[in-house]
């Protein structure tokens, strides 16, 4: 059976207490969910955090920015875990968004895309299954 993990909406749509694992153990980070992005992206403190060397990786992605087209570090990260929601072995971008300094990344298609999420602005919530 499919267990369902349910979140309150608000602005910006926050993903609260995904973690995210990596050589060096795992961190708790809230994150803006973000249906627009094909790559979930976290900030090089975390990556750093995790035991990554962003700086050292050799496969680049092209994003848009507000400032023009940019490569950034990818990097497969060990998993990805929201409430009941997670996957292993996933690739991840590394950027930092100076928009909002306290988020540390996005939660992006490549994460959702393995689950069925539901998005009721009217009720307050949103999940994944």
């Amino acid at each position: 059976m499919e267990q369902l993990s349910r979140f309150q909406i608000g602005i910006p749509l926050l993903a609260k207490n995904v973690e995210i694992f990596g050589p060096s153990g795992s961190l708790k980070i809230d994150l803006i969910l973000d249906t627009g992005a094909a790559f979930t992206c976290l900030s090089w403190f975390v990556l750093e955090s995790l035991g990554y060397n962003p700086a050292i990786v050799r496969t680049k992605q092209e994003i848009i920015t507000a400032n023009g087209n940019i490569f950034v570090p990818k990097i497969s990260v060990q998993k990805i875990k929201l409430g009941n929601a997670e996957t292993n072995s996933i690739d991840v971008i590394c950027h930092d968004i100076p928009e909002f300094a306290e988020i540390e990344g996005l939660l992006g298609l490549n994460f959702l895309k393995h689950f069925r999420t539901t998005l009721d602005y009217k009720a307050g919530y949103y999940e994944i299954i």
